[in-house]
């Protein structure tokens, strides 16, 4: 056997054995104290194909949710604590495998928190919604968990991206992302935006949230061409005052 012979069927090796270690980590009936030595092995061979198989964890829910809780608990911690030694880019890994997943973002995000600063947080939720589309989507956990998530930073490049899921399919991330919006703090970027919601927007509690926030702010002025139809739209409870500003409450 020649030498690259040699290195070839080592790291077939150690592509099956993270293979085997993966299944175990992932498989929700096996001993819990199973796929926790799996999870330990994956950690010691540190290897980006490694820690791609522990973020695997979080996309299953054993059975025992106190259990399945405790083990995803110890993998986070365990990721946070591998990107210490600086060896291997955790973060890096982290990020590109939530740019690949549609859901059980959660527990990846937590990690970043730990390891990224506010600026690089602030991008890392810029670029992820930015690669989210507003259509209809059968589990839209990721969005949703974006959208809340980007209440706790502020940046122009993210209200932009927010704005965009004012109109998405799924109502309760239209109500999300208008307050994700305001949380911003980027009035001459939202107003606008907010203000179209009232004629767009047929959910109730929606437009009685943005009716809530334009009625705080005195300064926001609905145009007198938009008056008449905005007033038909405003929920019972509120008025828009001869200066165009919304004024009332929710009944």
């Amino acid at each position: 056997m020649g030498f690259f012979d040699f290195l070839f069927n080592k790291e077939q090796a150690g592509e099956r054995k993270i293979a085997k270690l993966k299944k175990t980590a992932t498989h929700m009936y096996v001993q819990a104290g199973e796929r926790q030595y799996a999870i330990q092995q994956l950690r010691d061979i540190g290897s980006p194909e490694a820690v791609h198989a522990m973020l695997a964890r979080f996309e299953e829910n054993a059975p025992n949710t106190t259990v399945d809780a405790e083990e995803k608990e110890m993998t986070y911690m365990m990721l946070v604590e591998m990107a210490t030694g600086g060896k291997i880019p955790i973060a890096e890994i982290v990020t590109d495998y939530l740019r690949k997943a549609e859901e059980k973002v959660n527990w990846p995000m937590r990690v970043l928190t730990d390891l990224l600063t506010l600026d690089e947080m602030t991008n890392v939720v810029e670029e992820l919604l930015a690669g989210c589309s507003t259509d209809y989507q059968r589990n839209p956990e990721k969005k949703q968990e974006l959208i809340l998530r980007a209440a706790e930073f502020k940046s122009a490049e993210l209200a932009k991206q927010i704005v965009r899921f004012l109109g998405d399919d799924n109502e309760t991330l239209r109500f999300l992302s208008v307050d994700s919006a305001v949380a911003q703090e980027r009035d001459a970027m939202i107003e606008e935006p907010l203000r179209a919601r009232f004629v767009e927007e047929d959910s109730g509690r929606i437009l009685t949230r943005l009716a809530e926030i334009f009625a705080e702010r005195p300064e926001w002025k609905i145009p007198e061409d938009e008056r008449e139809a905005i007033s038909k739209a405003l929920p019972s409870g509120f008025s828009i005052n001869k200066d165009g500003s919304i004024t009332g409450s929710a009944r």
